[in-house]
């Protein structure tokens, strides 16, 4: 008999969710996502209820990425969601939300996967290089010809040098980050003054060309 718990390449026959194709959720290399039986379950009861109808049902769905936290660069974060959600028919939405955290890498990856593919933007608010935000923005580097066109990224910027140093010179993720930062192309809109945040919120278009 086999073990109920040994990882399977394919989900059960009720699928992942609704109008998800479990073979198009993949790992940030390219590579199929494995999941347990256990985990399957674990993911597909999290993404149901009210909130996730509510995205399905909203004509913006925005997925905004960085710091976690209720203060500081969090706090901000959540401004931005609060901004998009006065829009016309619009839901912002972080992962957390449906009660996903790093420490769960591995139904992390997977709710990610689905999310993003869901969003019709993809809204990361960068000050730093630092948190679990750098996993998602690598996430988004490997599969950068699949959100580009999608993808808006709000970033602080400082008025110093030693500072800029001190938020974003971080080794490999500061090189991943900038040729995400490439991709963007114009998508990139900067910031320094957190009064200022909501304006720079105010051009990300509600529709995408």
């Amino acid at each position: 008999m086999s073990n109920p718990d040994e990882s399977i390449s394919s989900a059960p026959d009720d699928g992942y969710l609704e109008g998800v194709d479990p073979d198009a959720v993949r790992e940030a290399d390219g590579t199929s996502l494995s999941l347990t039986p256990t985990q399957h379950e674990r993911l597909k009861n999290r993404l149901h209820g009210e909130q996730f109808d509510s995205l399905r049902r909203a004509d913006g769905r925005y997925l905004v990425i960085g710091r976690g936290g209720d203060e500081g660069p969090g706090a901000r974060r959540q401004r931005v969601c609060d901004v998009l959600e006065e829009r016309r028919s619009a839901t912002a939405f972080r992962l957390e939300d449906f009660g996903f955290t790093s420490e769960e890498l591995e139904l992390w990856a997977p709710a990610f996967d689905i999310l993003a593919g869901m969003a019709t933007h993809v809204v990361g608010v960068l000050e730093d290089y630092d948190g679990g935000h750098v996993w998602e923005l690598g996430f988004l580097y490997r599969q950068q010809s699949h959100v580009r066109d999608v993808l808006w990224l709000l970033k602080r910027v400082y008025d110093s040098e030693s500072e800029r140093r001190e938020k974003y010179d971080n080794g490999m993720a500061a090189s991943h980050l900038a040729a995400l930062e490439e991709a963007a192309g114009d998508h990139v809109i900067r910031w320094s003054d957190p009064d200022d945040l909501p304006e720079a919120v105010s051009e990300i278009p509600a529709t995408l060309e």
